[in-house]
């Protein structure tokens, strides 16, 4: 699953709890795709539900 870049970017660390890393994890091996996307995803969600 290559990943090419093409635009620039900025590395996020977050910290959370050992079960929740692995409930993100487990979801995003679901999905068969990666946390990079899963977050890009969920922050897409976030934003649409926040215009209401």
């Amino acid at each position: 699953m290559a990943d090419t870049h093409q635009t620039p970017r900025k590395i996020v660390g977050i910290s959370m709890s050992p079960s929740m890393a692995v409930e993100v994890k487990e979801e995003a091996a679901k999905r068969e795709m990666s946390l990079r996307k899963l977050f890009e995803e969920m922050w897409a969600l976030y934003k649409e539900n926040k215009k209401s």
